[in-house]
């Protein structure tokens, strides 16, 4: 499988010139991760205690896995792409029960610390070389480090997000706003 390279920035119509910093795509995504952090935050912290193991439905995970695998996604995702091949994550057993809300909060604290300890010492050149998930032989992923940590880091992140907010609605919880006002706020 080879991956199509999207072009240069500077090459494409329209496009800002390249930033001229070695870690700017790296300082890109967490600027991007910064700006999300406290709306995601807001939406764990409305998960009520005593619902931790409800779920929607029998195929779901419960509100309490959901938010852990929110959480703990982030550190998570950005080591596996620290390599430039990775096994798949074994998710056969499923995501974790938190006990507590604490713990999801916390682990989201942990997280976010190891991105911004972590995330900046990945340089432009190290973002643009493919980054591949191998089982056995089988090449399963290959992309640019940036696109998969744009993909998998963020994008999913925010996919999580909103599947939350609906368990939050489902619990009765009030859901905060995201990028506007939600039906509570």
């Amino acid at each position: 499988m080879n991956p199509v390279q999207p072009p240069p920035a500077s090459t494409r119509a329209g496009a800002a010139p390249a930033p001229s910093h070695p870690n700017a795509l790296a300082q890109a995504l967490l600027d991007e991760f910064e700006r999300e952090l406290p709306t995601t935050r807001k939406f764990l912290d409305r998960l009520p205690e005593d619902r931790l193991t409800w779920k929607p439905h029998e195929k779901s995970m419960t509100a309490g896995q959901l938010s852990l695998h929110i959480a703990q996604s982030l550190q998570g995702v950005l080591r596996l792409s620290l390599e430039e091949e990775a096994a798949p994550p074994d998710f056969s057993a499923g995501p974790p029960q938190p006990q507590s809300k604490r713990e999801v909060l916390e682990a989201l604290d942990a997280g976010a610390e190891f991105l911004r300890r972590t995330l900046p010492t990945i340089d432009d050149e190290r973002m643009r070389r493919t980054f591949r998930v191998v089982r056995g032989r089988e090449t399963m992923l290959a992309m640019p480090r940036i696109d998969f940590l744009r993909a998998i880091l963020l994008n999913h992140w925010y996919h999580h997000r909103g599947q939350f907010g609906v368990y939050l609605r489902l619990l009765g919880a009030k859901v905060p706003s995201s990028y506007g006002p939600s039906g509570d706020e």
